[in-house]
């Protein structure tokens, strides 16, 4: 599963699973559009154990409560 959410013209940040030597993650990266016009990913991000999800997500909640 993968979801895009457009930051600007020229990036995105994009959330999606995936697996590498057999862990399941969770990567939240910046892409940028280069000048051939093909998203490419930043070292900007982040990847995590699908096992944390459940704690990054409450952290995420507690943050979002405190608008």
């Amino acid at each position: 599963m993968r979801f895009e959410i457009d930051r600007s013209p020229t990036e995105k940040l994009i959330i999606e699973n995936s697996e590498y030597k057999g862990h399941k993650l969770v990567s939240l990266r910046i892409y940028f559009l280069s000048s051939d016009e093909e998203w490419l990913p930043t070292k900007k991000g982040v990847t995590f154990k699908r096992e944390q999800f459940d704690e990054v997500l409450d952290a995420l909640n507690k943050i979002n409560a405190e608008k």
